[in-house]
């Protein structure tokens, strides 16, 4: 793999490299990161719809889809309200807040997938520390960190009982893919909604806007995914220009004309709905909880290759 990367950032080039045939999400040479081969995450991360581009994605992708969509915007609603209220029972500091839009979306999926409560603190601080082992740029440390964050998020997940879990095993067919594929929608719902939550409070202080008009916005004008990266799978042209076998493309998911919020193309996320239902349950109990403009006014965004979480906290006198 080269290591300039080819970038494009307009509506046709973007659409263009997210359903190219001959792109795909690894690079040819490493299909798994060499930092994770002969850990507890390998099987796992080979086995995610997420890094998988083979014959068996579309059907896979499908029973994800279709498990996601056995409940309605309405019923993840509810839920995250119920989450919310559990997370945030008082008026929060900036610390807290930052925790609470991280734990929110993990919370209500541990509730669908049927992890023990008991285990809740615990599983967001794992879900971090794995979410960093598989996003791009992750140091030695954290990838050591989030292989063995790994293992015990396998280990709960093994005997979870929650109605999305059943309907991932029943639709997937194979307990082990429906385990890796379980905790791949930790992965990909933690950040991206976490960012959602905390640009949506920002817009908030700025704008006179209802929730659902500033989730909207956010995620047109300044998505919490703002990039992603596709691989040259043989010597290929894209937006006009020759790209070689390896290459790697980054791909800016705002472009002037259009916003790719949830991706596009075979691997568009499954989850919008639950996202925008979770930030919008979250955001209307945080209104509850009159929240001081300064508990937002100071924050810093997340080190990240890939998105834009803003994380709060309480500046020093």
């Amino acid at each position: 793999m080269l290591t300039c990367p080819f970038s494009v950032a307009t509506q046709q080039a973007v659409r263009e490299a997210l359903t190219h045939a001959d792109l795909g999400v690894r690079p040819l040479h490493e299909p798994v990161p060499k930092a994770l081969l002969n850990t507890s995450v390998q099987p796992l991360f080979t086995a995610l719809v997420r890094m998988r581009d083979d014959a068996g994605h579309p059907e896979l992708k499908a029973a994800i889809s279709k498990a996601l969509n056995a409940f309605s915007d309405r019923d993840v609603f509810r839920m995250a309200t119920q989450v919310a209220q559990q997370l945030a029972p008082r008026v929060l500091t900036a610390e807290q807040l930052t925790r609470f839009n991280y734990a929110l979306p993990i919370g209500v999926l541990a509730e669908m997938l049927g992890v023990a409560d008991q285990q809740r603190t615990a599983l967001v601080d794992d879900v971090l520390d794995f979410v960093r082992c598989i996003a791009p740029g992750g140091s030695e440390q954290q990838m050591a960190r989030g292989a063995i964050a790994a293992g015990r998020l396998q280990e709960w997940m093994r005997v979870a009982d929650g109605p999305l879990f059943a309907q991932l095993c029943q639709l997937i067919g194979d307990r082990s893919v429906a385990i890796a594929n379980a905790i791949g929608l930790f992965f990909q719902a933690c950040e991206g909604t976490a960012g959602l939550l905390g640009q949506t409070l920002l817009l908030m202080q700025e704008r006179d806007v209802v929730a659902e008009d500033a989730i909207s916005t956010v995620l047109q004008e300044t998505p919490p995914i703002y990039n992603t990266r596709r691989f040259a799978q043989r010597d290929i042209e894209l937006d006009g220009q020759p790209l070689v076998i390896g290459q790697a493309v980054l791909i800016a998911l705002k472009t002037a004309e259009e916003s790719f919020a949830f991706g596009y193309g075979n691997h568009r996320c499954p989850g919008a709905g639950w996202a925008q239902a979770i930030a919008l349950g979250g955001i209307r109990h945080l209104l509850t909880l009159n929240i001081e403009p300064e508990v937002v006014a100071h924050f810093r965004w997340r080190v990240s290759q890939n998105v834009h979480v803003p994380e709060f906290f309480t500046a020093e006198e």
